[in-house]
C-alpha cells in the first residue's frame, strides 16, 4: 500500500498542476479587442497612452500556445494605399512609391511604423501570474525570436496585460 501511495500521490499532484494550466488557457482562449492602453506616472496614476487613443487593437489566444496581436492608432485603416492584391505585387508597390513625394514617403513610413504586430507562442506561469509571448515574426524587425514577459489578470471579460518591464498596462475586453 506505501508503494502504492508513493506512486499515486505524484501523479495525482502533477494532474493538479496541469488542470491549473489547463484551467488558464481555457480562461484565456478567445479574441480581445483593445479598450484602453495606460501608462503610470511616478505618483501612481494612470493616465491613457496618446498612440492608441482612438485606434483599434485585438489579441487572440486560441488556448494551446498560440497568440497573435495587432495594434494600430487612429486613422491607420484610412491611409490611402495600394488595395491587397497590389500590395503583393512588387511593380505596384515600385509604382507607387516611384510616384510620391518626399512628404508623402515620410508619411507613409510613419504611418507603417504605427502598425504593431505580432505572432507567436505563448506559455503561462501560473504561480507567478505571468504570461510570456516568445514573438515568432514582428512588424519592428529587431523584435522577431525574442520573448516578453507579462503579468496577467482577469476582471469579468477583461483580460490585463502588464509588461514586466515598464509601467504600462493594456486592457482587453473578450468578443463574442
Amino acid at each position: 500500500m506505501k508503494f502504492f501511495n508513493l506512486l499515486f500521490i505524484p501523479v495525482l499532484l502533477s494532474a493538479c498542476g496541469n488542470k491549473t494550466q489547463t484551467d488558464t488557457n481555457n480562461q484565456l482562449a478567445g479574441m480581445y479587442k483593445l479598450y484602453i492602453i495606460e501608462n503610470q506616472d511616478s505618483s501612481g496614476v494612470w493616465h491613457e497612452q496618446p498612440w492608441a487613443k482612438g485606434g483599434d487593437g485585438y489579441i487572440v489566444y486560441d488556448g494551446k500556445g498560440h497568440m497573435a496581436v495587432q495594434i494600430t492608432p487612429q486613422g491607420y485603416r484610412d491611409f490611402p494605399w495600394l488595395n491587397e492584391e497590389n500590395t503583393i505585387n512588387t511593380d505596384s508597390v515600385r509604382q507607387k512609391v516611384g510616384n510620391m513625394s518626399i512628404d508623402e514617403l515620410k508619411a507613409a513610413v510613419i504611418e507603417f511604423s504605427s502598425n504593431y504586430v505580432y505572432v507567436g507562442n505563448y506559455t503561462i506561469n501560473d504561480s507567478a501570474g505571468v504570461i510570456q509571448h516568445d514573438r515568432i515574426s514582428h512588424t519592428i524587425p529587431s523584435a522577431w525570436n525574442t520573448s516578453v514577459k507579462r503579468r496577467f489578470t482577469f476582471k469579468g471579460d477583461t483580460i490585463i496585460l502588464e509588461p514586466l518591464t515598464v509601467n504600462r498596462r493594456l486592457k482587453w475586453i473578450r468578443q463574442q
